[in-house]
């Protein structure tokens, strides 16, 4: 049972505050500084290490689509290309960061690469809902999602090794390793991943076997030194390399032609560099930081094309606690992103920003919490930008286990150096789209409730009309409700978990947007009732969703409901066994029209920790 206890407090952690009824565990995305859980207004959910480890997950994205509010779709399988929409956003409206550097690609019009993120390194994961651009500037307009590797905390030596095979010649292994004596602390992990896959796209009605397989190669490294120089100050360095290489299908007028397509595929580069300086102070901390993300990617087929670019980015940063309950957060920061190849243009970006952060009791029976961000951006390529963000949280006495939360922000994208200058589809008078957004949520021993409403004006999308990238007129609107819960059944040894989101995403005529789904859920089950074993079920449903306007068949996407079933075992306190089956129970679906999905998969793997 002790196993179920741990699980437990990782378990409440995950829900969006219900971890401060047991546990007040600390975050970095909110204010960009360190703070309790319970002193952070806006809706945030935590993932653990142990979760997606017991989940048996590969990437990001499967991770993702088990969170309340987030919808994946993806073109095939393995490494493909991922659409993650957070309450209806597309992904370039979410800020992906890794260990605080940015992930987002200036290269890309869809923001964040998320399936080339594999996920064997991971501590935690901190996802961010809502307009969050008061703090974090550009491209967070639907949230943050800040994954933060794993590091040595206090003296010792540790090194896991693990391995896994399975369908479509599936095979992933590497080592994660921590040392830390006295002040000084590394962390080095590898992971490789190689699959034969299966063909990405496949005629409607056709066997997935019956085309060219479309393979994934992976090959992810993190580096992290740490030196404490006195008690009050420390030096960090940061370095995440992902060497990748994805075969796809591209684009043929004749279906199965373009589902054997076995010339085109893309290699990947991608190198994240952090380096930070801290200094605390008695009621205060001081960081300095430099990072750097640097993108390549290199297709391969009959129309090739390179994408290179990078963003550079520094800054100051300070937490003030000025009484036992309250502190100030602020900081400046100087970005600069760049697109090389042909568009060989660059714009910069200067901002300050400004936190202020309250707990007090006496209000309404209860304690509260206030948050209030501004923050100013200055561009060379485009208009400025302030932008605000205000939170209220009430955490109820007379009521045990009561509490609600109330924020308001304002958010908004800028255009990528693609859709600005590109020599066919560019268009230099784009401006940023601008985002207005709102949620509630109301928190009972676990069970919460969130509404969310969201409106986007200027939105950039490509204009079929003429040809080119433009500000389309009007306004969309983006919302609904989230509900979620998470309990457990101490006597028969098992965690059980729930959410289901209604989204209501429409344009400026009142249209359904595409490939949004009104009604989604999730439902998890994990039992420990047999000693050093755990078997997990998950089971993902996604309804009917609008075909985009451009589709041959403009019926909508039928719903689906996915089951995947998860075990491992644990043979001594070093070694353990796992194994996963994905697809249980053999579905047949797609999630975008013409490209496919996993059969029944099975996975099987070891893992061996001394430390």
């Amino acid at each position: 049972m002790k196993k179920l206890s741990i699980f437990l407090v990782s378990c409440f952690c995950s829900a969006a505050f219900s971890s401060q009824i047991r546990v007040a565990p600390i975050v970095v995305t909110a204010s960009k500084s360190t703070q309790s859980l319970k002193s952070v207004t806006s809706n945030i959910d935590i993932i653990t290490s142990q979760q997606i480890r017991e989940r048996g997950f590969f990437t990001l994205p499967q991770v993702l689509s088990a969170v309340s509010g987030i919808q994946v779709l993806q073109n095939g399988g393995l490494g493909k290309s991922s659409s993650v929409k957070v309450r209806g956003f597309d992904s370039k409206a979410v800020l992906v960061l890794i260990d605080g550097v940015r992930y987002n690609d200036p290269t890309s019009v869809s923001g964040a690469n998320f399936s080339n993120i594999l996920i064997d390194d991971i501590d935690r994961i901190e996802i961010l809902k809502g307009a969050q651009s008061g703090v974090w500037g550009a491209d967070a307009s639907a949230g943050v999602i800040n994954i933060i590797t794993k590091r040595a905390y206090k003296d010792s030596t540790s090194v896991s090794i693990f391995g896994e095979y399975g369908s479509f010649n599936t095979k992933k292994y590497g080592l994660n390793s921590a040392f830390k004596r006295g002040g000084f602390d590394f962390s080095f992990d590898v992971v490789r991943l190689d699959s034969d896959g299966f063909s990405a796209k496949v005629p409607s009605g056709a066997k997935v076997d019956d085309f060219e397989d479309d393979g994934y190669e992976n090959t992810t490294s993190n580096i992290k030194l740490g030196y404490d120089i006195t008690d009050k100050d420390r030096v960090e360095g940061f370095f995440n390399y992902t060497d990748a290489v994805n075969e796809y299908d591209g684009y043929d007028k004749d279906a199965v032609a373009a589902a054997n397509d076995a010339l085109s595929k893309a290699n990947i580069k991608e190198k994240l560099y952090g380096l930070k300086y801290k200094h605390i102070f008695t009621n205060a901390d001081l960081k300095i930081y430099a990072n750097r993300s640097k993108f390549s990617r290199e297709y391969v087929s009959s129309y090739s094309t390179n994408f290179d670019g990078s963003v550079d980015e520094t800054g100051i940063n300070s937490k003030i606690d000025y009484t036992s309950d309250g502190f100030v957060s602020f900081g400046v920061d100087y970005k600069r992103f760049e697109h090389e190849n042909k568009i060989d243009k660059s714009y910069k970006n200067e901002g300050i920003f400004l936190t202020n952060s309250n707990e007090f009791d006496g209000l309404i029976d209860g304690a509260g919490v206030l948050t209030e961000s501004l923050r100013y951006d200055k561009f060379d390529a485009f208009e400025n930008k302030v932008t605000y963000k205000i939170g209220i949280k009430h955490i109820h006495k007379k009521i045990d286990g009561l509490w609600s939360s109330f924020n308001y922000a304002t958010a908004y994208n800028v255009p990528t150096l693609y859709q600005l200058h590109d020599l066919y589809v560019g268009n230099e008078e784009l401006n940023p789209q601008k985002t207005k957004g709102w949620d509630v949520t109301v928190n009972y021993k676990g069970v919460a409730i969130t509404y969310f409403d969201n409106s986007v004006e200027d939105i950039i999308d490509y204009d079929f009309t003429t040809s080119k990238y433009a500000n389309i007129a009007g306004e969309s609107t983006l919302k609904g409700v989230e509900l979620s819960y998470e309990g457990a059944m101490e006597d028969l040894a098992i965690i059980y978990s729930f959410n289901y989101t209604y989204l209501q995403a429409k344009d400026k005529d009142d249209k359904r947007l595409p490939r949004r789904a009104k009604n989604s859920a999730n439902f998890t089950l994990d039992y420990y009732g047999v000693d050093d074993a755990h078997i997990g079920i998950l089971a993902h449903f996604l309804g009917k969703r609008e075909k985009s306007s451009f589709a041959v068949d403009q019926r909508e996407y039928p719903s689906f409901t996915v089951v995947d079933l998860s075990a491992d075992y644990k043979i001594d306190p070093k070694f353990s066994l796992y194994a996963k089956i994905d697809n249980l129970l053999d579905k047949r679906y797609q999630q975008i029209s013409g490209y496919a999905t996993s059969k029944r998969a099975f996975y099987l793997g070891f893992r061996y920790e001394a430390r």
